[in-house]
């Protein structure tokens, strides 16, 4: 494992601190975000309607529901860890303020001069904090963009760069297609060294299928990486009322032999404005990642949000009216009414 842990530092951590030239700076935000993504293999930049598209396509707040909060949770290989937080509040029905933050916290690493020998340890942090807005353009097309502030800090030595985050969105019936570009900026400077950052480009579809089933697809290029390729996919029980399961699966390409399959799956439950996540990736020799992602919806919902999310809630139940009689405005018995109703049927747990 002590190999495992090598492989996993120099591709991970902090990449100015390592001094390898013309690596990108920051590598971890080429990982998936949230566990929700993350499950459906990172193919979320069309399909994220919700605070976690604040990570993978800013147009996607634009869609946000309501006002959400959300913090992950990702414990990843050897003692890494991977935490976040994104904000999305609606204002009116055109615009939407948003932010986000990003960490990834290496744990103790042992130290070794150039002879060989350990000369102690160290910890590294890598950081990244965002602040943008999102708005519908017209004709069901959306945008965003935002600024970032990205930092890193290992063995006491610190960097810090801009950048900036832009995206699109289009809606046409059960379909979406999005496109993002993510960490376009400034190179991060460390004394007289730069090292860029890794731009992530990312191109997808998504379509719902019956108002509870999702399937999404995407092309991305993060950095010096090759292209690779997402498929995602996911479907919604109802529980109860405002209660939904969750199922989910996703595959990306471009792992590496001792790194897994790309395979990776989870579960979630909504009860009424709360919503858990988790997510499940086996990596291969280098062991498992799990992600835990829990989201808060609040306040009043944004007009005409049926028509906006595929999941956003199932719409309310039409009622047929008893039309007034001719005379009089008689009513029509409630035997009749209630028969004309239809039954719900909810999956008990």
């Amino acid at each position: 494992m002590k190999l495992a842990a090598a492989v996993i530092i120099a591709l991970f951590s902090a990449a100015p601190a390592s001094g390898g030239a013309g690596g990108d700076a920051l590598p971890f935000l080429k990982l998936d975000a949230g566990a929700r993504g993350a499950a459906m293999g990172g193919a979320y930049c069309a399909a994220g309607d919700d605070a976690l598209s604040v990570f993978y396509n800013p147009a996607g707040p634009a869609l946000a529901e309501r006002k959400e909060v959300l913090v992950g949770h990702n414990e990843w290989l050897q003692e890494m860890r991977n935490e976040s937080a994104a904000y999305v509040h609606p204002l009116g029905a055109r615009l939407t303020l948003f932010g986000g933050a990003n960490l990834l916290l290496s744990g103790s690493m042992d130290k070794y001069d150039a002879a060989g020998a350990r000369t102690g340890s160290f910890s590294a942090l890598e950081g990244v904090v965002s602040a943008g807005a999102a708005a519908a353009l017209g004709r069901e097309f959306y945008g965003g963009a935002a600024l970032k502030f990205l930092t890193q800090r290992a063995d006491g030595l610190s960097a810090s760069a801009w950048a900036g985050d832009a995206g699109l969105l289009k809606a046409f019936g059960d379909w979406r297609a999005g496109v993002s570009a993510a960490n376009f900026g400034s190179a991060l400077k460390l004394g007289s060294r730069s090292f860029p950052l890794p731009l992530v480009l990312r191109a997808g579809i998504s379509r719902s299928f019956l108002g509870n089933f999702l399937a999404a697809a995407e092309a991305v290029k993060a950095g010096g990486s090759d292209a690779a390729a997402a498929l995602g996919a996911e479907a919604r029980l109802t529980a109860g009322p405002q209660e939904y399961f969750y199922f989910r699966g996703g595959y990306k390409t471009g792992r590496s032999s001792y790194a897994g399959t790309g395979f990776s799956a989870g579960i979630g439950l909504t009860n009424r404005d709360l919503r858990v996540d988790y997510a499940f990736a086996p990596y291969g020799e280098l062991g498992d990642a799990h992600r835990v992602t829990v989201a808060l919806s609040f306040g009043a919902a944004r007009p005409d949000e049926a028509r906006r999310r595929p999941f956003g809630g199932l719409p309310p139940r039409a009622v047929k009216k008893a039309a007034p009689g001719r005379q009089g405005g008689t009513k029509a018995p409630p035997e009749k009414k209630r028969s004309e109703e239809k039954e719900e049927v909810y999956f008990m747990w």
